[in-house]
């Protein structure tokens, strides 16, 4: 039998009710009552009595239920991903088995080198998938890929920067800039008014759904400082631990003090790093109107005797945006989906859309890496856009040979998803 101390803050939607130890009063505390409103003479008082301690001696440890999951081991037993730990504990997890087991497949059957995916539900913080995949160790220091905070932002990083151009920038998702060039690298001169003559023109939204580095470069060079950029990057959770049924390395960025790094981090450009729970994290915030939930993939856990020792709570974790910013930026990644990057992706061969009558807020990010080469790609997102349930990422490493990008593998789980809600709803 296990003695388990908790302290928890439960919450219905983003209301909170928080059970503490405040109203337990310790009796050896309280002054001695003295009748009729006398003084106590403290020469008078009885000595105290030593309260008896109890013998401890051979009392199992208190622990934290939570301890030592491994989500690598969990196995579909019963109609449930299961695990059993070397102490007894029993672990069930939140995962859907067919929407698990579909993304484990796709994995497979595209034999991708590394990649994860994570699906959450957006309103409550569940976590519906938790795929990783990986067949050589040169392309990820962990099996655990889904948690894994080492591969590259990319370009997902531009939602960060279009969060604080709206809200400290003065900019809105229609403010048009001008750019000439920078697609593949920016230079200092992309920094500047490009030529009247030679130049094109975009909006925030359609440079979102583009991913026109250039425009970013820009309008993070002429409306954002340094401590700005970091600010909105902490404020989505980098630079700390995130709380989870089991650890997830901090994700990181680093906001350059150069005037041309800095520009080049914002539009995407490396000094960031992002774990797929965290990026599927960010999406999850967006959808729920800015409100970052606790994500949690432990719906319970029994101890040997089968009394329950854990159960899951939707918890409210952090604000990252005011409503009305989140509602902006999941409009302009629609763009993504609609006529951008990841347009393809979300379409068969003949065309038509994989998710008819279901608008898709999506980002794709892609950036190279050396030694050894690999591409990273990614996808993250939310839907369906008017009322979003579900938030999205997805991280494939592909050699220089590939069979599919992450917004392919995206498009696919969700359209697993829909099926699967739609039916049983």
């Amino acid at each position: 039998m296990y003695r388990v101390f908790l302290s928890l803050v439960v919450f219905s939607g983003l209301s909170g009710i928080s059970a503490s130890d405040e109203g337990q009063v310790d009796i050896e505390t309280q002054p001695t009552a003295i009748p009729d409103g006398g003084q106590a003479d403290a020469k008078t008082q009885p000595a105290a009595v030593p309260k008896p301690q109890p013998d401890l001696r051979g009392t199992p440890p208190i622990i934290n239920p939570l301890d030592g999951i491994d989500i690598t081991s969990m196995k579909l037993v019963d109609g449930a991903y299961r695990s059993v730990l070397k102490d007894g504990r029993r672990v069930t997890f939140t995962v859907d088995p067919a929407l698990q087991q579909y993304s484990d497949n796709l994995f497979a059957k595209y034999q991708v080198p590394a990649g994860a995916a994570v699906m959450i539900n957006s309103r409550t913080g569940r976590v519906l998938a938790l795929s990783q995949h990986r067949t050589n160790p040169k392309f990820g220091p962990t099996e655990a890929v889904a948690l894994d905070p080492s591969p590259p932002a990319a370009s997902l990083f531009k939602v960060i920067t279009a969060a604080a151009l709206l809200e400290k920038g003065d900019a809105s998702i229609s403010t048009s800039t001008c750019y000439n060039g920078g697609a593949r690298k920016l230079l200092l001169s992309h920094l500047e008014e490009p030529p009247t003559d030679n130049r094109s023109c975009a909006s925030l939204a359609t440079a979102l759904g583009m991913s026109i580095n250039a425009i970013f470069a820009r309008l993070s060079d002429r409306r954002l400082k340094r401590h700005v950029l970091l600010e909105y990057a902490e404020r989505f959770g980098f630079n700390r631990e995130l709380p989870f049924d089991v650890s997830i390395p901090p994700s990181t960025a680093d906001i350059p003090t150069d005037r041309l790094e800095r520009a080049r981090t914002a539009a995407g450009f490396w000094h960031v790093h992002i774990s797929p729970m965290h990026a599927a994290l960010i999406a999850q915030s967006l959808a729920q109107k800015g409100a970052m939930l606790r994500p949690y993939i432990v719906d319970k856990v029994e101890g040997p005797d089968r009394a329950v020792l854990h159960e899951a709570h939707t918890a409210y974790l952090s604000h990252t945006v005011s409503q009305a910013s989140a509602e902006s930026l999941l409009k302009a990644m629609t763009h993504t989906v609609r006529r951008g990057t990841a347009r393809k992706a979300f379409r068969d061969q003949r065309g038509s859309t994989y998710l008819p009558g279901i608008e898709v807020a999506g980002k794709t990010g892609t950036l190279n890496g050396k030694h050894p080469f690999r591409t990273f790609s990614w996808f993250m997102g939310a839907a369906p856009v008017d009322r979003p349930e579900v938030a999205i990422a997805v991280l494939v490493v592909n050699e220089p040979k590939w069979r599919i990008r992450s917004a392919t593998a995206a498009a696919l789980l969700l359209k697993k998803y829909f099926e699967i809600t739609r039916k049983s709803g």
